[in-house]
């Protein structure tokens, strides 16, 4: 079987945010998860729950109160709400100066966990195990009284940071109690101005368990159970990158206007309303991944063509589907508009056309399940 996990890292934007936190993450989660309930699949929102906790803290009670609502609403309807650790909003001031704009300030040195106290070791994996366990206690105590079998059970590290320290992550993944995590992004290399990850040497398998024994470049026979992030490296990355440059190309010579964004993330500044800006920046990081021959993660995008090719190659390059595959295919609630939505129905429309009865839209829930039946079958 193949089994694609649509998720959803549920989240405001780092950077700043140009309109209230409720339109940027509440109204447009409330479209997707429509557009989900409209092809018959369910999501998994991975919620920045560390967000919430700040923001309460600091006296800002009504954004986390409608999260909670919505987070509630959503399990009702079969989706599902696993953990997203952004750990940067445990010291982050939330600063209100400008009518309709919030603006954050932090240490951009804790934005991943393993950062928290860098020369690793118990006491880091001690501060990662409490937040863990808070996050976990967290969503339990608020989404089991609508839904009794829901479980808090996998996480997906803010900014794909599994790393540095990432022994230490692991062991305190394992002692917080949980079973799946989907942070992983094979092959992809990155650094920026929040830090550095390098998935260049994670196994070359479709699934796998990861622990803090083996570490993140071999696979383990017990441990977290790897969901990775859809990702090419090598020649099928250049191919599917080659056929991406020309579009990118034709939007820079368009020279259409775009609506002013939503907000801005810490990784990169504020591009104003030149969508020529972003398309030529696009066709630049599209070139210089084509001669790297990396590229990922997969996340919903206008184009159903790109994404279905991608997912083709994925899948083939782990099987074609004759064993179990379990792959996640992401999105922004923040940046989703209605050309993704309608793209996103299309792309899953197309594979399920290509693959019929072997293709299964499942949560996070669905899979720890799944891997539980293995267990007790063997």
């Amino acid at each position: 079987m193949i089994y694609v996990v649509y998720d959803n890292d549920y989240e405001v934007f780092l950077g700043a945010n140009y309109r209230p936190e409720s339109e940027v993450l509440i109204d447009t989660t409330e479209r997707i998860l429509s557009a989900c309930e409209d092809i018959g699949v369910r999501m998994t929102l991975y919620c920045d729950v560390t967000c919430l906790w700040r923001y309460r803290e600091l006296g800002h009670n009504s954004f986390p109160e409608a999260v909670d609502a919505q987070l509630q609403r959503a399990v009702q309807r079969g989706h599902d709400v696993q953990a997203h650790i952004h750990p940067h909003w445990l010291v982050t001031e939330i600063i209100r100066d400008e009518p309709g704009i919030v603006k954050y300030e932090f240490e951009r040195a804790k934005f991943f966990l393993g950062n928290w106290i860098p020369e690793g070791g118990p006491a880091l994996r001690r501060f990662c195990a409490d937040v863990l366990r808070r996050a976990k206690t967290y969503l339990e105590d608020l989404l089991r009284p609508v839904n009794p079998s829901y479980r808090c059970i996998a996480f997906r590290a803010g900014g794909y940071g599994l790393q540095p320290n990432a022994g230490d992550v692991l062991w305190a993944l394992r002692d917080a109690g949980y079973l799946i995590d989907s942070s992983v992004v094979p092959g992809v290399v990155d650094h920026s101005n929040v830090g550095h990850m390098d998935f260049s040497k994670v196994p070359r398998q479709g699934n796998y368990f990861i622990s803090p024994e083996t570490g993140l470049e071999q696979a383990a026979k017990e441990g977290l159970f790897e969901v990775p992030l859809v990702a090419l490296r090598g020649a099928r990355a250049r191919w599917s990158i080659a056929k991406m440059v020309p579009l990118a190309a034709t939007e820079y010579l368009r020279r259409e206007p775009t609506p002013r964004p939503l907000g801005i993330s810490i990784q990169s500044k504020d591009a104003g309303i030149d969508k020529r800006l972003n398309a030529l920046s696009r066709v630049a990081s599209l070139s210089r991944r084509l001669m790297r021959g990396r590229w990922g993660p997969l996340r919903l995008t206008t184009n159903a063509s790109i994404m279905v090719d991608v997912t083709r190659s994925y899948i083939d390059q782990h099987g074609g589907g004759r064993q179990d595959l379990y792959f996640a295919v992401t999105c922004h609630s923040k940046s989703v508009h209605p050309a993704v939505i309608e793209a996103f129905k299309l792309y899953h429309h197309r594979l399920s056309g290509i693959y019929g009865n072997r293709l299964k839209a499942i949560t996070l829930q669905e899979v720890a399940r799944n891997l539980e039946g293995k267990l007790e079958a063997g």
